[in-house]
């Protein structure tokens, strides 16, 4: 199989920069996106990104990524739709190598590298990562390497692209599902695990933890013979 041989009417590769903070919503810095059949090429910084996606997300067009519930989570914290249809090329990049020898890892970089294709140098790519993680603001000729960073994982996921459809034993309906879970993953991670804050805030107090803690002892100590309670509640 090669790209054009895809059932669809668009196919997007697309890369998102952003600052993770632990907790937090990604606080996007920009997209790049191109559509291989058009040859379309988005590069958008922050300010440029509006209330829905540039590009179509209906059951016909194809999202492809590398680790699609990041892109996913950006989409989210744009308050954008999700695809319909994504191709996530890391889940089927470990399926496919399962039990053979990665020496560069199965990241975006150890794919490139396993089938022998360009890649940005690893010193390089961190360089870029660890300006971006710094954080606002970014000076023009910042944002111009960041732009052409973001760029250049794009054009790796091209070249990916087309080795892993090659390969015989793709399955695009077991990838488009590893796909949608990446979607669902993200939604999940957006929400965050669901919490009652009437009960949260006196679980939080050191004493009262303490009270419930040495009150469940007794019970599980029965079954393990090894829980003790503390003196003072510690």
């Amino acid at each position: 199989m090669t790209p054009s041989d895809l059932p669809f009417r668009e196919i997007w590769l697309r890369d998102f920069e952003f600052i993770p903070q632990p907790g937090e919503h990604p606080d996007v810095v920009c997209l790049v996106g191109h559509e291989l059949r058009s040859g379309q090429t988005l590069r958008l910084w922050r300010d440029q990104l509006g209330a829905s996606p540039p590009y179509p997300t209906s059951d016909d067009v194809l999202l492809v990524s590398f680790a699609a519930t990041a892109e996913c989570a950006c989409h989210l914290a744009l308050g954008w739709s999700l695809p319909t249809k994504e191709l996530d090329l890391s889940p089927v990049f470990r399926n496919l190598v399962n039990g053979r020898s990665t020496p560069d890892g199965k990241g975006l970089l150890g794919a490139l590298r396993y089938y022998g294709l360009d890649a940005i140098a690893t010193k390089q790519k961190d360089a870029m990562r660890d300006r971006i993680l710094q954080g606002w603001p970014f000076t023009p000729a910042e944002q111009q390497q960041i732009l052409d960073y973001c760029a250049s994982d794009v054009e790796a996921l091209g070249r990916l692209l087309s080795r892993i459809l090659a390969e015989p034993e793709f399955n695009l309906d077991v990838a488009l599902y590893h796909g949608e879970f990446a979607a669902v993953s993200a939604v999940m991670e957006h929400n965050g695990v669901p919490i009652d804050m009437e009960i949260f805030q006196p679980l939080t107090n050191k004493k009262i933890w303490g009270s419930i803690r040495d009150a469940m002892v007794p019970t599980v100590n029965a079954k393990y013979g090894v829980y003790v309670r503390q003196p003072n509640g510690d």
